[in-house]
């Protein structure tokens, strides 16, 4: 069998991409590499690929239909759980996914009421216990806007179908038995001894690269690593167990222990450190692929790197087939098989340890390329120098002293805090040498392709694989790569296509208006979130962010480096929270303010924000406008420079692809009054004003402005109670047509020309 596993792999990744109904131009992708076995002619080969096949597409057809079936009914209250990992309890929030007496998982969530409370639950939560609880099952929300993470299907893909809100715990008890529960709890143990002896500098590196653990990163140091692509270092990967299997060999054999007897210690270890370290994909396959190589040395098998991995590869899919959507485990597979084929024929080529080290790093970067873009919508232009300098600082530095830190904290304490100092200088200077090479043009922003762009620069990536390994220059073999890039990123420039998005961000305002060909790319308002002191103990390390989790990843899905104008229509956070978070990450050439709206706290530091990057501030009122070829947008509101509040309002009176629109921000009664005495506007399209509030959309103003359709923009379930049903009554009244964010999604309006049409991401 030896060579062959390469080939099983291939036929199990088809079958099972054509079960689960991976896009088809993919799979079709698989079965041209599946369709390689009968090349060979081997029928012996043929054979296998063909049981192979039909083994995975029986094992995956099942599991798909398993995946929808739910032994719960939504009126179910009483539940019994299991923690089958430790609950993350996170401020005032305890979550987890867990184990129910029906055998099904379920997205467990439970907000605590007081100080006294987590405490205990801190000291009575482990891996093992099991309780009778109390609660309410929803089901996941839907993914609101385009392109971002779509947290049911991320569910769905772990067999999770409900999200279970608990409300009391009762009858907790112990009952964590055998091996995994064991190691499980030693390593809460280590990670809770890291907490208590190490210095809050270090804690997250130590928990991250000791245990796999790293929840405790700020979220700005984890952005940096993600910027410079190197936020693999963070995470156990194939190269840290390599390593840490050469150093306990090594070790075994200096203490006399026998090669052969140090192969089957460490074949029994590498199991158990896999549990300790987490037990995530990458961690798994380096270890499986260790074993197997290391059992084929002791039997007449003689597999090889390769075929490790792809035994590897088939163990993965026949426990779970869903399995190929989890990122990690595409990048940890694809990375490897990469390194792997180029091992003999690129690698070697070059005898320079630090060219050869260059040469990895960049087949690295390449081989995931597809990946990063589709997933994370940018790429790092950096990280190939990164890597270079960062790869080895943690590899065969930081990782060796946390290890032997670790061990000194129990046995030679002194020794321990001498490593502990060298390490906080160690990481300073590497956090430092970070920050200096995080340039604004290390990222290069691309959006998600689709799906056929991304299958047209997979094949372009291979392509440069083939050339390259036949003995071609790597710049020639990058050419189409290159190009195919290229093409996609000025695409927007022939884009014929434009956009006017009403984003939902929840309870707030978020208009994005794009306009073909790349002439304009205008945000009106970021949304934002109210900001409320809470106790100490209730305060969560990872908070809910509008820009960083909404907005930010929205236009990066996009594509959006870049916003022409910012029009900032007045200060209250749930306008303009979050626009301080896109300082650093997307370039705002200029921005417009109501006049004398600075004076507000939050408006004075988003502008404060602003003036560090010397974005261009504007205060504007009635009158101010300008126009693009197609387009044209004039502010038509507040009349004065005295700021009081919604009404004074930033109003935008546009005209975009053959409609009128009327964007109101918060503007009320008062305010719609004095616009429609000053001005006579007929508008296509109305932005309901404070999100549908009854102090807004008088019938006067509608019958005055006469819209065909409105747009609310509201956050689902909100404290306000917006939209008000007099003001949508009104509406209704008036015959006019609405979208609502909070019911429909994002509604989008695209357009050609003087042509377009609605839609919402909810139909």
């Amino acid at each position: 069998m030896q060579g062959y596993w390469f080939y099983l792999s291939m036929a199990a990744l088809s079958a099972t991409s054509l079960a689960l109904h991976v896009h088809y131009g993919l799979s079709i992708i698989f079965h041209l590499f599946c369709l390689q076995s009968i090349l060979t002619k081997k029928r012996k080969l043929i054979i296998f690929t063909l049981l192979t096949y039909i083994l995975f597409f029986v094992i995956s057809f099942y599991s798909n239909q398993s995946h929808k079936k739910t032994n719960f009914s939504i009126l179910q209250t009483e539940f019994h759980i299991i923690f089958q990992n430790m609950p993350i309890i996170d401020g005032n929030k305890v979550s987890s996914i867990v184990q129910t007496d029906k055998k099904e998982h379920v997205a467990l969530s439970y907000i605590i009421a007081s100080e006294a409370e987590k405490k205990h639950l801190e000291r009575q939560f482990k891996t093992g216990i099991s309780c009778n609880v109390t609660g309410t099952l929803s089901k996941p929300e839907k993914n609101k806007n385009r392109n971002l993470f779509n947290y049911k299907q991320y569910l769905f893909r772990q067999n999770v179908h409900w999200k279970l809100k608990v409300t009391q715990f009762k009858n907790c008890r112990d009952n964590g038995k055998g091996i995994v529960y064991k190691l499980k709890r030693v390593r809460e143990s280590a990670l809770k001894e890291i907490e208590l002896q190490y210095p809050p500098e270090l804690i997250p590196y130590a928990k991250a690269l000791l245990f796999g653990d790293r929840v405790d990163f700020e979220e700005d140091a984890y952005s940096l690593f993600q910027r410079l692509g190197i936020v693999h270092l963070l995470a156990i990967s194939g190269l840290h167990v390599s390593l840490i299997y050469l150093g306990f060999y090594y070790f075994l054999i200096r203490i006399g222990v026998t090669r052969e007897n140090s192969s089957w210690i460490i074949i029994c270890f590498l199991p158990i450190y896999a549990i300790l370290c987490g037990a995530n994909p990458p961690v798994i396959r380096a270890t499986i692929m260790l074993i197997i190589i290391l059992l084929s040395t002791h039997s007449r098998l003689s597999l090889t790197s390769i075929d490790g991995l792809a035994i590897s590869f088939l163990l993965f899919l026949m426990k779970d087939p869903f399995i190929i959507f989890n990122v990690g485990f595409q990048l940890s597979f694809i990375v490897s098989l990469s390194i792997l084929l180029s091992s003999r024929t690129v690698i070697a080529r070059y005898k320079n340890n630090i060219v050869q080290l260059m040469v990895i790093s960049f087949i690295s970067q390449i081989s995931s390329l597809p990946i990063i873009m589709y997933q994370f919508y940018q790429i790092s232009i950096i990280s190939i120098l990164s890597n270079l300098f960062f790869v080895p600082l943690y590899s065969f530095v930081l990782l060796p002293l946390l290890i032997l830190s670790f061990f000194t904290l129990f046995l030679i304490p002194m020794v321990f805090r001498l490593i502990v100092n060298v390490l906080l200088v160690i990481i300073s200077a590497s956090e430092w040498f970070a920050e200096f090479l995080d340039f604004k043009w290390s990222v290069l922003i691309v959006g998600r392709p689709g799906i056929w762009v991304l299958i047209v620069i997979l094949l372009a990536v291979l392509f440069l694989f083939y050339n390259w390994e036949k003995g071609k220059k790597i710049h020639v073999s990058a050419y189409p790569l290159c190009i195919v890039i290229s093409l996609y990123m000025i695409s927007k420039w022939f884009n014929p296509y434009g956009e006017v998005a009403f984003i939902d961000i929840g309870q707030g305002d978020s208009i994005l208006i794009q306009l073909p060909y790349n002439r304009g790319t205008y945000l009106i308002d970021t949304g934002g979130s109210m900001a409320f002191e809470v106790p100490e103990w209730s305060k969560r390390k990872r908070q809910f962010s509008v820009g960083k989790d909404i907005l930010v990843p929205y236009l990066k899905g996009k594509g959006i480096s870049k916003i022409d104008k910012l029009i900032l229509t007045h200060s209250d956070a749930d306008h303009i929270g979050a626009a301080k978070e896109l300082v650093g990450t997307i370039k705002i050439t200029e921005a417009y303010i109501s006049p004398d709206s600075w004076r507000k706290p939050l408006m004075y530091e988003t502008l404060f924000h602003f003036q560090k990057e010397k974005i261009a501030i504007m205060e504007v009122k009635d009158g101010f406008g300008w126009k693009t070829k197609e387009s044209s947008f004039l502010m038509v509101y507040p009349f004065d420079r005295q700021y009081e509040g919604n009404n004074d309002s930033l109003v935008l009176l546009a005209k975009i692809g053959g409609r009128s629109w009327l964007f109101t921000g918060d503007l009320e009664q008062e305010g719609e009054e004095e616009l429609v005495r000053s001005h006579r506007i007929q508008a296509d399209v109305l932005k309901v004003g404070h999100h549908g509030s009854k102090t807004s959309t008088s019938l006067k103003f509608l019958e005055s402005i006469d819209p065909k359709i409105a747009v609310i923009s509201a956050g689902e379930d909100n404290r306000y109670g917006h939209p008000n049903e007099e003001v949508l009554e009104r509406l209704k009244h008036e015959k006019i047509k609405v979208f609502r964010t909070d019911l429909e999604g994002e509604v989008i309006y695209k357009f050609t020309g003087n042509n377009g049409t609605f839609e919402t991401v909810f139909p």
